[in-house]
């Protein structure tokens, strides 16, 4: 099962990133497979979105677990079903005003 860790450090206040998967292994799935998202933040205000293709599977959901590690026993976010050959795309964005957000984020593809 590949797995594909992030660190966003000092997330911009109030903007959103650009794919965090662009250029990943993980950005286009090779087969059908369920899609499991983790993450954790520093401080709170961080929203996440995914898109499976032109689909958007989360829409701008705040990650409501606080910390400086990521624990994927503890971290989960969503969990979905894309078809072979879906480009995966996945963007934060900092809500609250502060420049010092630290954001870990995994996504892990899951052969069905």
């Amino acid at each position: 099962m590949p797995r594909s860790m992030f660190y966003s450090a000092n997330l911009t206040a109030s903007t959103k990133t650009a794919n965090i998967l662009s250029g990943d292994v993980n950005e286009f799935v090779p087969y059908d497979a369920t899609v499991t998202i983790y993450a954790v933040s520093s401080a709170i205000g961080i929203k996440l979105s995914a898109f499976a293709d032109s689909d958007l599977l989360i829409d701008d959901k705040e990650i409501p677990y606080i910390g400086t590690t990521l624990d994927t026993s503890a971290h989960f976010v969503d969990q979905f079903s894309v078809s072979g050959g879906t480009r995966l795309a996945l963007y934060l964005r900092e809500t609250a005003a502060a420049a010092t957000t630290d954001v870990y984020t995994a996504v892990d593809i899951q052969p069905e």
